[in-house]
């Protein structure tokens, strides 16, 4: 043990005290004549200090001894007559002793000490999400909010429409935007053909300035290069730019070779060079592309769906006949297939993989009444699809070619565009010609959206969604673009949710299917002869109708209110396991 030890005589002298009366030793009386010569001084600055202070401690800390042991452990405690190299003797001895209730509470018991001791062992992970029971992620975000990260100003003077937006997959914070007027007529000539990508860190400029010869309609990002950029421009011709070289394009096509219309739709496709990509317009001709060699299209199809193999009909004919192309969808995992949404409002389902017409787009779905600006796959759940046209956003299935399995209601204000959440597959995103944008969660409800965000004061062109699932980027007419950062109620799945949506998938499917085969099945007794009481046309057109009305009804009624409360929590969570 430490002694702190000082000698006495480094205190100095005892001081030793007696009382004594007080002693005048000079006795000063004032002077009023002085106080002329007075000055107040200004400003005063003074310190006053006694006298220097001075601090000692000494602490010793108690000296901790590591010692290492080792822990020999053998299976024991087994019974004299199971033998420990039979397996099946062990394994019946072990179905019996689990079953035991005081085996039961000595684990609990054993558990908790063991917990114990292992959590003071471990030491604390401040990123690790502690709260991961569904009880506490109810508590994590209560209500559903946003929160608009960055505004992205056009650069040029008038400003210009956003057509599109598309965010770097290699860089998370860079977006390029291509600006162009589709107006008929209404392009100014002396604006600015250009197009930016910008960085979200320092927005207010453009990061890279994409230059071209006409407006760009369409701007993709390379989706293994983040350097690369494809384009389509006003004209119908396609180009290449690379950022690390310079801002004008590194190759073109022919004007002869490339569309008749603007480019409304360009996508990066899956093959072994990652160099190739489909455009499609409005002139009804979708191409397949190169970037080794730009000069001509690969592959072209043109959808005309009545044409033959031995159609001699004149080339005019054909363009007439053929639905012009508003958007195009395409997954990676599905390398073969793709979807083409028409002005005509039909959907079609291609395979590139066909030699003809008929087999490069074998099925078709009768949408909208007007164009289709919008047509997404489900990332999580691709057979079903997500349509966005006229005043409504429908949800569709493969499976179910004649109606949709889920709409929304009927807007007042067109949709111009639409897309499904990245991360979460319950929840889709459409803007509106009025400037709002809206946040759809088919689990919570669908009657209405989540959430309604009054994004600008004008029509809203496009919506992109980040690989996250967390940014936003939508894009207006007059050419702003704003980032929006939504919180977890869009971003994180619950535990149950995928369960939950492929029952409600699976669900509607099966209805609709049932629908559609009654449908049939009552076109088929409309052929078929009535019994002769009944001759008039239009009440055997009321008779079925209303036996089939009849029909459908109980059978949905039976669906919803039998099949579906049957399935428990427990059922769900099984159904989840299973699928994982």
């Amino acid at each position: 043990m430490y002694t702190y030890e000082r000698k006495r005589s480094d205190y100095g002298k005892q001081c030793r005290f007696h009382n004594h009366g007080p002693t005048v030793l000079i006795n000063m009386m004032p002077d009023p004549s002085l106080e002329k010569d007075w000055i107040q001084r200004n400003p005063v600055d003074k310190t006053t200090n006694e006298t220097n202070k001075w601090s000692e401690h000494d602490a010793n800390t108690i000296r901790v001894k590591y010692v290492d042991h080792g822990i020999a452990h053998m299976e024991g405690g087994w019974p004299v007559d199971v033998h420990l190299d039979d397996p099946e003797q062990v394994s019946r001895y072990r179905r019996k002793t689990e079953k035991d209730k005081l085996y039961l509470q000595s684990v609990k018991k054993m558990s908790l000490l063991t917990e114990h001791f292992i959590k003071q062992n471990n030491s604390i992970d401040i990123f690790q999400p502690y709260f991961t029971d569904p009880k506490c992620q109810e508590f994590q975000t209560l209500v559903p909010s946003y929160q608009i990260v960055a505004i992205i100003v056009d650069p040029c003077v008038p400003n210009r429409p956003i057509q599109n937006i598309s965010w770097s997959l290699e860089h998370g914070s860079m977006i390029a935007a291509s600006f162009a007027d589709l107006r008929y007529q209404m392009t100014d000539l002396n604006n600015s053909p250009n197009s930016y990508v910008f960085d979200l860190e320092t927005f207010t400029s453009p990061h890279f300035t994409i230059e071209s010869q006409y407006p760009i309609t369409r701007i993709e990002f390379h989706h293994r290069d983040g350097q690369l950029l494809a384009g389509g421009l006003m004209n119908g011709q396609v180009a290449l730019w690379d950022m690390r070289t310079s801002s004008t394009n590194v190759s073109i096509c022919d004007i002869r070779n490339g569309h008749s219309d603007p480019v409304l739709s360009l996508k990066w496709i899956q093959s072994k060079t990652n160099s190739e990509f489909l455009t499609g317009s409005s002139d009804g001709q979708i191409m397949w592309w190169d970037t080794r060699n730009l000069t001509e299209p690969t592959d072209t199809v043109l959808l005309d769906l009545l044409k033959s193999d031995v159609d001699d009909t004149q080339e005019w004919t054909q363009w007439g006949r053929s639905h012009g192309v508003t958007c195009i969808d395409y997954h990676f995992s599905i390398p073969i297939r793709f979807m083409i949404g028409t002005s005509s409002g039909h959907v079609f389902d291609g395979n590139r993989k066909g030699k003809t017409v008929s087999e490069k787009i074998p099925s078709s779905y009768k949408s909208n009444y007007g164009p289709i600006y919008s047509v997404r796959r489900n990332p999580a759940f691709l057979k079903n699809f997500l349509t966005i046209g006229d005043w409504q956003a429908n949800i569709w299935a493969e499976e179910t070619k004649e109606s949709q399995i889920m709409w929304t209601k009927n807007y007042d204000m067109r949709l111009t565009d639409g897309q499904w959440s990245n991360s979460k597959a319950s929840v889709f995103y459409t803007s509106r010609a009025d400037g709002f944008m809206d946040c759809w969660d088919v689990l919570q409800q669908q009657t209405k959206p989540i959430l309604s965000i009054k994004v600008s004061d004008n029509r809203l062109n496009c919506i992109s969604c980040h690989e996250d699932g967390a940014l936003i980027a939508i894009g207006d007419e007059c050419g702003k673009a704003r980032v929006i950062e939504m919180n977890d109620w869009f971003v994180t799945p619950g535990p149950y949710d995928r369960a939950r949506l492929t029952a409600m998938f699976e669900r509607e499917t099966r209805r609709e299917k049932f629908i559609e085969a009654k449908i049939r099945e009552n076109k088929t007794k409309m052929n078929s002869k009535l019994p002769n009481k009944v001759d008039n046309f239009n009440e055997k057109a009321e008779l079925l109708i209303k036996e089939s009305e009849r029909e459908i009804t109980e059978v949905v009624d039976r669906m919803c209110h039998n099949s579906l409360n049957e399935m428990t929590e427990y059922d769900i969570t099984e159904e989840f396991k299973s699928e994982e």
